[in-house]
């Protein structure tokens, strides 16, 4: 379950990297968490909101990004959380530099190749 929680700490993450949580996010967040069989299995998500806005607060952006990548190792997992923070960065209609920073960093964490990220950033759009 822990990765499933890192999972949707990164999707909040990606929705708080501008300074700003709109409400096409949340949609985007809520909507993946109730319905990828991965994540369902969180309930609710609301703590998970809190502990990762204070997080970035404290920590920024890059210190947080990275500790929950660590945490997701399984390469099925990390494709879905690469997935679900590029369809949060593009909820919202724009892509604010901020959230594809979050991208970069998981790209670079989990050594992902650019056709790996081509091919997840593809699937996202579906």
């Amino acid at each position: 379950m822990e990765p499933a929680r890192r999972i949707i700490e990164l999707m909040f993450l990606t929705a708080w990297a501008d300074g700003r949580f709109e409400g096409s996010e949340a949609l985007a967040i809520h909507k993946l968490a109730a319905t990828v069989p991965q994540l369902r299995e969180v309930g609710t998500t609301g703590d998970i909101e809190l502990a990762a806005r204070r997080k970035l607060d404290q920590l920024g952006l890059e210190s947080c990004v990275r500790a929950a990548a660590a945490v997701i190792a399984e390469p099925r997992q990390r494709e879905l959380a690469f997935q679900c923070c590029a369809k949060v960065s593009g909820a919202d209609g724009r892509f604010a530099r901020q959230e594809g920073e979050v991208l970069r960093l998981l790209r670079e964490a989990w050594a992902l190749s650019p056709d790996d990220v081509e091919r997840l950033l593809v699937l996202s759009t579906r």
